[in-house]
């Protein structure tokens, strides 16, 4: 590797230039004598020189010095360079290049030996607000840097320009490119051509310039940097290095002169084994570039060897064959070969030295680089990349750390499948990593990554690579929480469903047999068997084979246990958005309902029939009906929600015909589904599940329709009757809660409220007389149905006002087999119901359930109540009394349960949370305004009690009680507790529990349970009804918040409704266009901040927990005298 030994600049390029008598003068006119008249002759030298802009290349490295910026200049020479700059603002247009002129640290001049192609293009400005190691280019005004980065230079013209350097002056050129490299990393320090002429040397050179690098304490370099423009740069390092590779290809260098590779592979492959990060990280970068470069010419090189082949046999095919044309083409491919050769050699160097130990790097940035210029050598060189041995490092890095590096494997590999020539080379790679490809679908951290995972499996399914079992786990995905994995999962699930249809199609006679016997199909005729039908019965064998196997891994579940989805119902629900989206024949809710209604004994009289055959089939189980509900449910949803937003278009981009059409699908969709659901409810209503799913419909079902097209009432009446039969029918929590909601939606459209209060009437009537009856022949003979009927009534409740109702009263015998009676109402009975003996001494889920829906029962009652006391509170009201009596006896009874049942039970949690609702319910009246009368003030003043402290110690031993059992099941190290703990240690219930391993369902179980009571005792601290009187005050507070770093960010996020409210001040800042103060906001406060009392309502407001009521002047009167219709912010959470 032989260098040029001359250091001085090459002169032939820049004959008949004449030397510039600034770069002669200036040194002594600025550093001797700095004076004025001397200034304004070295100016009028400078002016001289600046039509040639050649002359600025020139400058000396004194010159350089002195023009450049520094610290320790005296104000005469800043002086005397603020004049030069105002002479060169004189100049005219005609001018720009003067730009070029200027210069910095860093550059030598040896890098201005060059030729004048790239000398005349303007630098750009340098960028304000950037990092001090990432400056522009013009900050250096010259080198390699510059020209790259300076505006109007394209890539191709400064690799040209350098070549015609490096046939000049190698050392040179070679200097200014590995100081632009160095530049590049945000490095000021350079290297000379004595350095470029010692390449035994340049590993101790680049250690001391590291050394250098490193005292100055850079944690920002280029590559990296967020600073404005330079998001480009590194595409702008790559594209230089290629098209530098691109054009010593072009004129032959890049095989004549092979120094120029070994020369850039001393400095940048040393580079890329730093031990500091930017040099390390930039060298990759160029090496990887380059090896790109190298591949893309080593394609071209073998199309042109190729194509020189094929014009040789062609040449030889002749009868009379040209021998010296033939001789001349077999140089040619001989040549190319040669050239092939040196080039593969070089990118396998550039693999060898760099890839295989960067791959792997500590910086993930560096990995993500390595794996993309992989996939691009394999693409452009698949001869000598496109092997196993190459393709393995894909497959490792897909157990990388880091994220996007795993996705850029991701991506890498979708290039590779989408070519179906490549199929045959990737099966050995893919028998040994599809393993670790499904595992990231199924379970990767980022569902980024999930998601392109499926779409790459699917890829890879369609190649026939993919095993069945791999399909099925891939499938199960439908049941996936993430929509976007539901989403990308569509499309592979939809081609499965194919498969599977075409080959049950063979089985039972092939798609032209089953056509002859069915005939043709009537579009209006949904009742009719169809081939749709035989797809949606793929469809559900496939769901329920992946909801079987599912059900075998899973542990058994509590029930109720928790609200996720992992309920049949609900994963059939997701799974059924997921289908709609990739099959077509889902979406036609019609021949849904027509599938799900058929008759299908039928096919058991002559099963040696063909239509019997495929009517059997086609048969449905439970499961898969199921499925199909919920099928029908998302597919009828979604017809009427793209009508709706279809006729909602206010752009004016649908024609009137158009809308008017999805009008009518609204109103047949809507007609059509109200004829549908009774018969869904007469065949599927029997079983709890598939009559959830039909009752759902109701909810989507437009009952608009039936007011605009005035149909008769009578229609819907019975439709409501068929929702009242499954609500008295069934005693599932699912059923009644569907059936509660379909009332609760009926209620919303005035023209039908009349129908659906006699409706909701009736059920009261039945279910209040089914109570008494009840209680009457004696509870524990009939539990279960007192279970059924208390659970009812919680519904209604829940749906309708139930004062009128619970308060009437009626004649009830007082014990079993007596016949004493007594004048009760049923809110009486249900506070009796929780003080019974019986239910005490009677262990069972029947008697919680008791217990809980009387409590619920009673708590919506309250709600109720204190509703109806707001909105009459301007006249005194009787009932007031009554409620305070009540209440007492109930707020007794729920201690009771609290001192009877366990601190883990469900009635203990409940009777803990409904008591805080209760209390923190009423506590909504301590900002009412009462107006003038002292009787209604004396009276609402006595609806706000705190809780007692004895029951606030037992509230607070069940919390401390759920904080350990969480931090344990959890594994959280809570802190310690202090000795003036408010509670004592409590029976430790972790000692009973089972000492295994927890599963995830526990911990999310116990983490709900803590958060929930934790929740209520916030608000009921935030309404004065915990925590607010007594020398204790504060202590529960203190006690919420010791551990609420430790116990997960949901637990924190309830906790921090009690931190302090931030007051915001405003701080002024005089804007440029009027000079006047502007008030910005800023978080802190350095002024006393106003004192508001806790929980009133400047507090809530403060809190930002309530809206400030904008009321006007006429209403304000009004307002005064009914100032609570409106239910406050607590009133709204208790309902929860």
């Amino acid at each position: 590797m032989a260098l040029s030994d001359s250091a001085t600049p090459d002169t032939n390029g820049i004959a008949g230039r004449r030397k510039s008598a600034r770069s002669r003068q200036k040194p002594v006119l600025l550093n001797q004598d700095p004076s004025i008249p001397q200034a304004t002759s070295s100016s009028a030298k400078r002016k001289r020189a600046e039509p040639r802009t050649e002359d600025a290349a020139e400058l000396t490295d004194d010159d350089m010095d002195d023009e450049s910026p520094s610290e320790d200049s005296d104000p005469d020479e800043e002086e005397m360079k603020e004049q030069r700059k105002k002479l060169r603002s004189k100049k005219g247009p005609s001018r720009p290049t003067a730009k070029k002129s200027k210069t910095g640290p860093g550059v030598t001049t040896d890098l201005a030996v060059r030729s004048a192609v790239n000398g005349v293009k303007e630098t750009s400005k340098a960028k304000p607000r950037r990092a001090p190691q990432v400056r522009n280019a013009a900050d250096d005004g010259t080198g390699l840097y510059a020209e790259i980065f300076s505006r109007g230079h394209t890539l191709d013209a400064v690799a040209a320009d350098w070549t015609k350097r490096w046939e000049e002056n190698n050392s040179e050129a070679m200097c200014d490119l590995v100081n632009f490299v160095l530049k590049c990393t945000g490095c000021d320090l350079t290297v000379d051509v004595h350095d470029i002429n010692d390449p035994d040397n340049a590993v101790g050179k680049l250690t001391d310039l590291q050394d250098e690098y490193q005292a100055q304490r850079i944690h920002e370099y280029p590559l990296i940097s967020k600073a404005k423009g330079s998001a480009s740069l590194r595409a702008t390092i790559s594209g230089f290095f290629e098209t530098l590779i691109s054009t010593c290809h072009a004129t032959g260098l890049l095989y004549s002169d092979l120094a120029i590779i070994e020369n850039i592979d001393v400095w940048v492959s040393t580079m890329s084994s730093s031990s500091i990060r930017p040099f390390r990280h930039t060298a990759t970068v160029i090496s990887l570039a380059i090896g790109s470069a190298l591949c893309h010419v080593a394609n071209e090189l073998t199309e042109h060897t190729a194509k020189t082949i094929r014009q040789k046999e062609g040449e030889q095919k002749k009868k009379s064959v040209n021998k010296g044309r033939v001789k001349e083409l077999e140089s040619k491919i001989a040549d190319g070969e040669r050239k092939r050769g040196q080039v593969v050699e070089s990118v396998q160097a550039v693999f060898d030295t760099v890839f295989v130990h960067r791959y792997r790097d500590v910086d993930p940035k560096i990995r993500v680089e390595c794996m993309s210029a992989l996939g691009t050598w394999i693409t452009r060189l698949p001869d000598v990349f496109f092997e196993g041995i190459y393709l393995r490092y894909l497959g490792w890095v897909l157990s990388d750390t880091f994220a996007p590096t795993r996705a850029e494997v991701v991506r890498q590999l979708q290039k590779l499948f989408r070519n179906k020539d490549n199929v045959a080379r990737l099966r050995q790679f893919t028998e040994r990593f599809r393993g670790r490809l499904v595992e990231m679908s199924v379970r990767d951290s980022e569902i980024g990554i999930r998601v392109a995972t499926v779409e790459l499996l699917d890829t890879i399914r369609k190649t026939g690579l993919l095993e069945p079992d791999d399909i099925d786990t891939v499938g199960k995905l439908v049941f996936d929480t993430e929509p976007r994995v539901r989403k990308a999962v569509a499309g592979f699930f939809a081609e499965n469903i194919n498969d599977l249809f075409e080959a049950t199609l063979e089985e039972i006679g092939g798609e032209e047999g089953i056509l002859e016997i069915l005939g043709e199909e009537v579009d209006d005729d949904y009742d009719a068997p169809r081939m749709t039908w035989l797809k949606l019965k793929c469809i559900a064998d496939a769901v329920q084979s992946y909801d079987q196997v599912d059900e075998i891994e899973q542990t058994p579940r509590e029930p109720d246990a928790l609200n996720l989805a992992s309920t049949a119902q609900s994963r059939y629900a997701l799974a059924a958005q997921t289908i709609g989206d990739g099959i077509q024949e889902a979406r036609e809710w019609e021949v849904l309902a027509g599938y799900l209604l058929f008759d299908f004994s039928t096919a058991e009289q002559n099963p040696e029939n063909v239509d019997s055959t495929f009517k059997e089939r086609c048969k449905l189980g439970e499961k898969e009906e199921l499925l199909l509900l919920e099928l029908l449910h998302a597919s009828v949803k979604s017809r009427l929600l793209e009508a709706a937003e279809g006729e909602a278009d206010k752009k004016g981009r649908m024609s009137k015909a158009h809308r008017e059409q999805l009008r009518n699908v609204q109103e047949a969709t809507a007609i059509h589904l109200a004829s549908v659901i009774p018969m869904l409810l007469k065949k599927f209503g029997p079983n709890p599940t598939t009559a959830s799913a039909v009752l759902r419909l109701e909810h989507v079902l437009n009952l608009e329709i039936f007011q605009k097209l005035r149909q008769d009432s009578t229609t819907y009446a019975s439709l409501l009757d068929d929702i009242n039969r499954q609500f008295l029918g069934h005693s599932d929590q699912g059923v009644l809660t569907e059936a509660s909601n379909a009332l609760l939606h009926a209620r919303e459209f005035e023209d039908l409220q009349d129908v659906t209060g006699s409706k909701l009437s009736q059920l009261w009537d039945e279910t209040i007389h089914s109570l008494r009856s009840l209680l009457d022949t004696g509870i524990s003979e009939n539990l279960a149905s007192l279970s059924d009927t208390v659970r009812r009534i919680a519904n209604l409740a829940g749906i309708s006002d139930c004062i009128e109702r619970l308060d009437r009263e009626d004649r009830t015998h007082t014990r079993k087999n007596s016949t004493d009676t007594s004048i009760q109402s049923t809110r009486r009975l249900l506070l009796d119901l929780l003080q019974d003996p019986v239910l005490d001494s009677e262990a069972g889920e029947e008697t919680e359930q008791v217990l809980l829906c009387t409590m619920k029962a009673l708590l919506f009652y309250y709600m109720w109540r204190v509703r109806f006391l707001r909105i009459l509170i301007g006249s005194p009201n009787r009932v007031a009394i009554f409620i305070l009596v009540d209440r007492q006896d109930f707020s007794e009874s729920l201690v009771s349960l609290l001192q009877t049942y366990h601190k883990t039970s469900t009635v203990h949690l409940a009777a803990a949370g409904t008591l805080l609702d209760l209390h923190t319910l009423f506590s909504t009246f301590r900002h009412v305004d009462t107006g003038p009368s002292p009787e209604i003030r004396s009276t609402i003043e006595t609806l706000p009690l705190p809780v007692p402290a004895a029951t606030q110690a037992l509230i607070l031993s069940t919390y401390t009680t759920l904080e350990k059992s969480f931090a344990k099941k959890s594994r959280k190290t809570l802190e310690a507790a202090p000795d003036d703990d408010l509670a004592s240690d409590p029976e430790d219930s972790s000692d009973d529990e089972d000492e295994g391993e927890e599963t995830q369902q526990e911990k999310l179980v116990a983490e709900r349970q803590l958060c929930e009571l934790a929740g209520k005792m916030v608000l009921a601290i935030m309404g004065h009804a915990l925590d607010y009187e007594g020398p204790n005050k504060g202590r529960i507070k203190e006690r919420l918040q010791r551990n609420r770093t430790k116990l997960g960010n949901n637990f924190k996020e309830v906790v921090a409704y009690l931190d302090e409210p931030k007051v915001k001040r405003k701080k002024k800042v005089i804007t440029k266009k009027n000079s006047k103060p502007v008030h910005e906001e800023d978080d802190e406060s350095d002024e006393e901040l106003p004192q508001h009392e806790e929980g009133g309502e400047e507090d809530l407001r403060a809190r930002e927990l309530v809206e400030d009521r904008i009321v006007d002047a006429d209403d304000e009167d009004e307002d005064a005298r009914s100032g609570a219709n409106d239910v406050g912010y607590e009133d709204e959470i208790m309902g929860d």
